[in-house]
């Protein structure tokens, strides 16, 4: 999806229903260089917001297993599914929190996966992986390799039937993970194939990986780099954080030489207009329609990085979580109104 530089730059002036919650809101700013302060500020959201959701209903089940990593480590996942198994069978969801690699975890996903229970009768399984600064570059990246990779060999385990779909998904950390474990599963050729992938807000490429035809439209890290949640200054932060490496292919994607762009699965990206990462799921989503991929892409102008986790309840942040749930819809191919979308974010009465 390239737009032009004027319509780009109009996208990051902040949206006033935003800009009214922020005045009436106030918090203080986020500091990115502090990774314990971080995990904190984190770890307490996560928890209020499962303090919010309380237990599933009866007709979900969610448990929790240990499974092994490459270097021997357990790392923990969630796995949410319907009590009963829907006669037509359950896709698979694998979801990645975000968090800049450094914090946030898991539960984040246990909204969409409780979600995609009541809508598709979907099992989800919300990974976890290792964070910075304690755990360096490529820690995250290969736990969540290695997690889809068991995943996909005890699907039936999981009361899951990956022909019916099998998903990979995560917004903004999560989503670049979401997108290098996609890749993976292709050059690796995991047990069951990917059939699809949502990436939200997404960390794709930087500006000496995004490829030449592109650097044209690769404009959001100098249009937002002073924009609120996700900054330049913050990435920079994110960076020492893991000491990564630029130049591989796990951290950036688009570096990918193993995996021809065609053989990518059907692709559905989110983009915020004010988020230094705007432009890697604009540029993305262009390059895998050239290549014939089948993709969707929701794009919100004025919106922060991640804005509908850190500005609940407006009507931008609404549509948002909607466009998740059609979007993900789309991947399984079901269709489904916003409505439906939205309401099943909440328990049955």
């Amino acid at each position: 999806m390239l737009l032009d530089v004027e319509t780009l730059k109009k996208s990051s002036i902040i949206d006033p229903s935003i800009e009214e919650f922020a005045k009436n809101n106030p918090a203080p700013p986020i500091d990115w260089n502090n990774a314990s302060g971080m995990k904190a500020i984190m770890a307490a959201m996560s928890q209020q917001s499962q303090d919010l959701l309380g237990p599933p209903e009866s007709s979900i089940i969610e448990v929790y297993k240990d499974i092994p990593m490459r270097d021997g480590f357990q790392s923990t996942i969630k796995i949410a599914r319907p009590a009963t198994t829907p006669a037509a069978g359950s896709p698979l969801i694998v979801f990645f929190f975000g968090g800049g690699f450094v914090g946030g975890d898991m539960e984040a996903g246990t909204p969409f996966a409780r979600a995609w229970a009541r809508l598709f009768g979907a099992v989800t399984v919300c990974v976890s992986y290792r964070l910075g600064p304690e755990y360096k570059f490529p820690a995250s990246w290969h736990d969540s390799i290695d997690s889809v990779k068991w995943i996909a060999e005890h699907a039936s385990e999981l009361h899951a039937d990956p022909s019916k779909g099998f998903l990979m998904s995560g917004i903004s950390a999560g989503g670049n993970l979401a997108a290098v474990s996609t890749l993976a599963s292709i050059s690796e050729k995991f047990a069951h194939p990917v059939t699809g992938q949502w990436l939200c807000v997404p960390s794709l490429m930087d500006a000496d990986s995004v490829p030449e035809k592109f650097k044209p439209y690769f404009l959001s890290l100098e249009h937002n780099k002073d924009a609120p949640i996700l900054s330049a200054s913050a990435m920079e932060a994110i960076k020492t954080h893991l000491e990564s490496d630029s130049t591989s292919a796990l951290r950036y994607p688009v570096l990918n030489k193993e995996v021809p762009l065609e053989k990518i699965p059907p692709t559905f990206l989110q983009a915020d207009g004010l988020d230094p990462l705007r432009d890697d799921a604009l540029i993305y989503d262009e390059m895998l329609k050239e290549a014939g991929v089948e993709t969707r892409i929701n794009f919100y102008p004025g919106c922060p990085h991640g804005h509908f986790a850190f500005f609940p309840g407006l009507e931008i942040s609404n549509k948002a979580v909607a466009d998740v749930m059609t979007g993900v819809g789309w991947l399984l191919k079901k269709q489904i109104s916003p409505e439906q979308g939205l309401g099943a974010m909440v328990p049955a009465a």
